[in-house]
């Protein structure tokens, strides 16, 4: 059975409190995601209270914001990207954290369609410098997937994106896999797959609902990843708290432990919440 982990987007403490708590229902590992206060997380604090609760530092996603882009056309964006990644790794390395998730872009959508080619280009670049640097600090790039018209939202994107460098690796986000059948992204990046997102979506747009609640295959997807050789951790990336698009009480954490359980044992999974109706992109529609 992989580890269970959560992501700190959930919004947990990362205390020997807050994570102890964790523990004690079965959860053994988390992501840190910073999001746009990673600059100032003290990542020397928070080694010593994983230690102290018995809880893995698994990963750290990187920088969100979109002024942070590798796909920028502008190097000077580029390069200021690539700077503040490299720090990032830095302070993880000196804590013993080996895997940092980043996305392709950050560019806001909509965005002219003609470019993305360039953009590809411009992500692929950097993703060779930052690859590089990681290796050297024992750390790897594992590469999100993406939704919509982001960059790197089909699987050969993907695959375009991760030729930059063989160093690199993959982050797969369940619940932005919406063009590619998600076992069949899963078959194609095979082995790169150094850590998970977990959540589950509709047909229209990413959810980040608890598994059994949209539209994924888990089964399936659990199959492919035991076929590709996934032994890391089963990390959720998603909150306690109910999101507009669906009808549920607050989560516990002993339901994404109890979630993860039934999925590893190919059960029938039991939907705690109720998709709204009407969904649109982001929400109910007016």
């Amino acid at each position: 059975m992989l580890k269970i982990g959560m992501s700190s987007c959930c919004g947990f403490p990362v205390t020997v409190e807050g994570l102890s708590e964790l523990k004690a229902v079965g959860i053994d590992a988390i992501e840190y995601c910073g999001g746009r206060n990673i600059a100032n997380f003290d990542f020397p604090s928070a080694r010593k209270a994983a230690d102290a609760a018995g809880i893995e530092l698994w990963s750290v996603h990187s920088h969100m914001r979109p002024d942070f882009d590798i796909s920028s056309l502008e190097k000077e964006s580029n390069d200021a990207a690539i700077a503040e990644l490299s720090e990032l790794i830095n302070r993880m390395s000196a804590v013993g954290i080996d895997k940092v998730v980043i996305h392709p872009t950050h560019t806001m959508e909509p965005f002219d369609q003609s470019t993305r080619g360039e953009k590809v280009k411009h992500a692929m670049a950097c993703l060779d410098t930052l690859a590089e640097y990681a290796y050297k600090k024992n750390v790897y790039i594992a590469l999100e997937n993406l939704p919509r018209t982001c960059l790197g939202n089909t699987i050969d994107e993907h695959l375009t994106l991760l030729s930059a460098n063989d160093k690199l690796r993959v982050c797969l986000d369940f619940n932005h896999s919406l063009i590619d059948d998600t076992a069949e992204f899963i078959k194609a990046v095979g082995d790169r797959i150094i850590t998970v997102h977990v959540s589950d979506r509709d047909n229209i747009n990413e959810r980040h609902w608890l598994p059994g609640e949209g539209v994924l295959d888990w089964k399936a997807n659990i199959d492919a990843l035991e076929e590709v050789g996934y032994k890391g951790v089963w990390m959720y990336e998603m909150g306690l708290d109910c999101p507009i698009t669906i009808a549920r009480r607050r989560l516990e954490y002993k339901d994404f432990v109890d979630n993860a359980k039934a999925i590893f044992a190919r059960k029938s999974l039991k939907s705690i919440g109720t998709p709204k109706p009407n969904l649109g992109l982001w929400g109910p529609k007016e």
